[in-house]
C-alpha cells in the first residue's frame, strides 16, 4: 500500500473512531443508569416481553383490545427479546454512529470529525430518549446509504433499506427523503434503491396487518423542522444538490404531516433531530468565505437544532429516568388484581406521565390502553377531542369491555388528566372502589359489560389468548378488535363490526388466538 493509500485509509477509520468513542461514556451512564425503563423506554419493554413470551403469536391483546406486532416493527420486538432492550439499544446507536461518520467521509466533507461527532451525539440523544426500534432502524437506513457511495451498489442498499422500514417504518419514510432527492436531480438508480423497497415493505405489511391510527402534530411543533429544513435546502453549498433537495422535501413533508392526519405527526421531527446538527456543520464548514449572511443563517440555524434536539432529550431524560414509587412497588396491585379475577375482563390502567405502567402491569391483564398514540388517539378519541365527560367515559368503558380502572397515585399523562381527576376527586357512583394501598387504587366498573357476550364467559386471557366457555351453542359478540390473524380452536369466527363474533355449534371451551402462517380464509373459519 503506498503512502497516499495508506493515509487515506487511517482517515477512513480514524475519524469514525474519533466520533464515536467520546460517546462510550454516554452509552454506559445510559446502559447502567439513565435506562430505567420510562418513557418511550417502556413501549420497548412491553414489546420484548410479549415477543419473549408469545413470539408465534401475531396478534398481542395485551394494548388497545389487540394489535398486531408487525404495526410496530417486523423485526425489533423478537430482537430484543433474544438479546435484550439495552443490548439492541447501544448497538444499534454505536453501529449507527459509526457508519454516520463514514458517509459524512465519503461525501467529502471538509474537515468531517466536527460533524461526524455532532451526529454520534444526537443518536446518543435517541438513544437516551429510549427510541430502541428506532434507532435500529436508523443504523439499517444509514447501511442502506453506504453502498450508494463509491462503489455503488443499488441492490446491496435496496435489501438494507427493506430491512430499514421492517425494523421502523419512519425510518424507511426518512430514507424516501433522501430518495426523494435523488429523484429530483434525475439520479435514477439511488432513487428506486431508497424509494421502492420502503414503499413495497410499508404496503405488504399494510395489507397483510392492517392498521389505522393517527400521531399528534401540534401547531408549535411543525416550525422548528420546517425551518430547519428551509435552512439545509437555501444555505447549504450549492453543489450538495441532492442534499438542499431533501431539506426541500423533508420541509414541506413536515408542513404536510401537520394538515394531513396519520400515524407519522411529531414522528417527522426525528429526522432533524438526528441529522440536522451534522448537516448544518457540515454546510458551514464547506461555504465560500465570502458568504457572510448565509454563514451568519448557518450559525444561527445550527445554534437553535443544537439548543433544540438538547432540550427535548433533556425533557425525556427529566420524565423517563427517575423511578415513582408506584412504578416500583406493583407486586401488591397485580396480586389484587388476580385475586379480583382481572384476567377475566379488561383493565383501564390511566395512563402515567412516564407510561411505566404499559410495561409493569401488560405481562398479567389487558391493558384497555398502552403506550401507542396512534392507537390511543383511534381508539381512544375522547381523550383528545375535547368530548370528555363521565357519561362519555363510561360509554367507552364499555365499548371496550372494561371491568376494572386502576389509579397509579403519580402524574398522569398530559392527556389523562381529566380521567385521573374524575377517577381520584369526582368519582362516578358506578365505579366502586375495591383496593388500595399507598401507591394504587383500583375500581370495579359495575354493571359492566363482558368481554364474551352471553351465553359465553371468559375463562381467562393472557397477552396473546382468550380462552371462554359456554353452557350452549350459539354466536357470542367477543370484544376483542378485529384482526384476519385472529383464529378460534373449534368455532366459527368472524368480524362483526369492529370486534370478533364466534359462533359455536356445540358447549364448550374455546381458545381464540392468534399464530403467524396462512390467515384462515372466511370459509375455512368454521
Amino acid at each position: 500500500m503506498v503512502p497516499a493509500e495508506l493515509s487515506a485509509f487511517r482517515d477512513r477509520r480514524r475519524v469514525p473512531l474519533l466520533a464515536t468513542a467520546p460517546t462510550l461514556p454516554l452509552y454506559a451512564l445510559w446502559w447502567g443508569w439513565l435506562a430505567t425503563g420510562g418513557g418511550d423506554l417502556a413501549a420497548q419493554v412491553a414489546w420484548a416481553q410479549f415477543a419473549g413470551r408469545h413470539g408465534d403469536s401475531a396478534y398481542g391483546l395485551f394494548w388497545y383490545g389487540g394489535m398486531h406486532t408487525a404495526n410496530y416493527s417486523l423485526i425489533s420486538p423478537y430482537l430484543m427479546a433474544a438479546l435484550g432492550v439495552r443490548t439492541v439499544t447501544v448497538g444499534s446507536g454505536l453501529a449507527a454512529s459509526w457508519l454516520a461518520a463514514v458517509l459524512v467521509i465519503r461525501a467529502g466533507v471538509r474537515r468531517p470529525l466536527g460533524p461526524a461527532l455532532l451526529a454520534a451525539l444526537a443518536l446518543w440523544c435517541n438513544v437516551a430518549s429510549g427510541r430502541t426500534t428506532f434507532a435500529l432502524g436508523v443504523a439499517l437506513a444509514l447501511a442502506a446509504c453506504l453502498p450508494l457511495t463509491g462503489d455503488r451498489r443499488p441492490a446491496l442498499a435496496a435489501g438494507c433499506a427493506a430491512l430499514a422500514t421492517a425494523a421502523s417504518p419512519v425510518a424507511g419514510l426518512f430514507l424516501a427523503v433522501v430518495g426523494a432527492g435523488f429523484l429530483a436531480v434525475r439520479d435514477w438508480g439511488r432513487a428506486l434503491a431508497l424509494l421502492v423497497p420502503p414503499a413495497a415493505v410499508v404496503a405488504v405489511t399494510t395489507l397483510l396487518f392492517p392498521f389505522t391510527g393517527e400521531q399528534l402534530m401540534p401547531p408549535a411543533r411543525v416550525w422548528p423542522p420546517v425551518l430547519l429544513g428551509l435552512a439545509v435546502a437555501l444555505l447549504a453549498p450549492r453543489e450538495w444538490r441532492v442534499v438542499r433537495l431533501s431539506g426541500g422535501v423533508y420541509a414541506a413533508g413536515t408542513v404536510l404531516a401537520y394538515l394531513v392526519p396519520s400515524p407519522v405527526g411529531t414522528n417527522v421531527e426525528r429526522f432533524a433531530e438526528l441529522f440536522g446538527p451534522a448537516v448544518l456543520l457540515a454546510a458551514l464548514l464547506s461555504v465560500e468565505r465570502f458568504r457572510r449572511a448565509g454563514r451568519h443563517l448557518l450559525i444561527a440555524a445550527l445554534v437553535l437544532c443544537v439548543v433544540w434536539v438538547g432540550k427535548k432529550t433533556a425533557d425525556d431524560l427529566v420524565v423517563s429516568t427517575s423511578v415513582p414509587a408506584w412504578a416500583a412497588e406493583t407486586s401488591g396491585v397485580v396480586r389484587a388484581l388476580e385475586g379480583l379475577g382481572a384476567n377475566r375482563t379488561r383493565v383501564e390502567v390511566v395512563p402515567a406521565r412516564n407510561h411505566r405502567e404499559a410495561a409493569r402491569l401488560a405481562p398479567y391483564v389487558n391493558l384497555a390502553r398502552g403506550w401507542n398514540r396512534q392507537l390511543d388517539m383511534e381508539r381512544a378519541r375522547l381523550f383528545y377531542d375535547g368530548t370528555f365527560s363521565a357519561a362519555s367515559y363510561r360509554a367507552w368503558l364499555d365499548r371496550w369491555a372494561v371491568g376494572f380502572v386502576v389509579l397509579p397515585l403519580g402524574r398522569p399523562d398530559g392527556f389523562a388528566e381529566e380521567e385521573a381527576r374524575l377517577v381520584r376527586e369526582r368519582r362516578p357512583a358506578w365505579l366502586e372502589p375495591v383496593w388500595r394501598d399507598p401507591h394504587w387504587r383500583i375500581y370495579r366498573v359495575r354493571d359492566a359489560v363482558p368481554l364474551v357476550s352471553p351465553p359465553g364467559e371468559v375463562v381467562g386471557t393472557t397477552g396473546a389468548d382468550l380462552l371462554l366457555r359456554t353452557a350452549r351453542p350459539g354466536t357470542l359478540t367477543v370484544r376483542v378488535a378485529w384482526s384476519p390473524w385472529l383464529r378460534a380452536d373449534g368455532g366459527c369466527l368472524a368480524r362483526h363490526g369492529e370486534f370478533a363474533r364466534l359462533t359455536v355449534t356445540a358447549p364448550g371451551a374455546y381458545r381464540i388466538s392468534s399464530g403467524y402462517g396462512p390467515s384462515p380464509r372466511p370459509e375455512d373459519r368454521c
